[in-house]
């Protein structure tokens, strides 16, 4: 697979086909293997080429919510595609299900620096930042979310020890993303969430 976009969805609305979504990820066992998203498109009689949607990758983990949001199920979709996001929940969203539910999601892909939320009603994506970082002063590798963009910037000037000195967010985010280590194969870099 090409440069890898992690997403997480989040399906909601209509009780019926949240369960019809959960009991089909269930049947193709869906956290005891990789389901293909080709494979979801098929049971649901979408064409992925018709509709012009990319179908190459997988669903690794999905759950059924114990609690409500907004009096809705809440079902949980992570899943790994090439390049970008697939288009497939919703497409099965607006062609099976009427538009009788909702998909929110996150999308990360560093490779081709997408860093996305959808998530109109502002349910489950509030965090401001997704951090990628390598190599001494942090860990051997990560990614990972943050509430704000302040609390990613605490976070670098705590494991180096350069304080911000007077420099804007915005400019502090520059500095740091351009940052050059002694050891040339470290980084940490701020990439603040586009908001559709």
């Amino acid at each position: 697979m090409a440069n890898i976009c992690n997403t997480e969805l989040k399906v909601y609305g209509r009780h019926e086909h949240v369960q019809d979504l959960w009991n089909t990820l269930t049947h193709m066992e869906a956290n005891s293997k990789n389901v293909w998203l080709s494979d979801i498109a098929e049971h649901y009689g979408i064409d992925c080429q018709t509709k012009h949607i990319s179908c190459r990758g997988k669903v690794y983990y999905a759950e059924l919510e114990t609690e409500e949001v907004n009096g809705n199920e809440v079902l949980t979709i992570c899943t790994e595609t090439a390049w970008t996001r697939s288009e497939l929940f919703e497409v099965i969203n607006k062609d099976v299900f009427k538009d009788e539910c909702e998909v929110a999601y996150r999308e990360m892909e560093c490779g081709c620096d997408i860093y996305c939320v959808h998530d109109p009603q502002g349910l489950f994506f509030p965090e401001e930042c997704c951090v990628t970082a390598y190599g001494e002063p942090f860990e051997e590798a990560c990614e990972d979310v943050y509430a704000t963009i302040e609390d990613a910037i605490k976070e670098w000037t705590s494991k180096t020890g350069i304080e911000q000195e007077g420099r804007t967010q915005e400019q502090m985010v520059e500095f740091i993303n351009e940052y050059e280590y002694e050891n040339g194969e470290s980084y940490f870099y701020i990439h603040p969430f586009v908001f559709e």
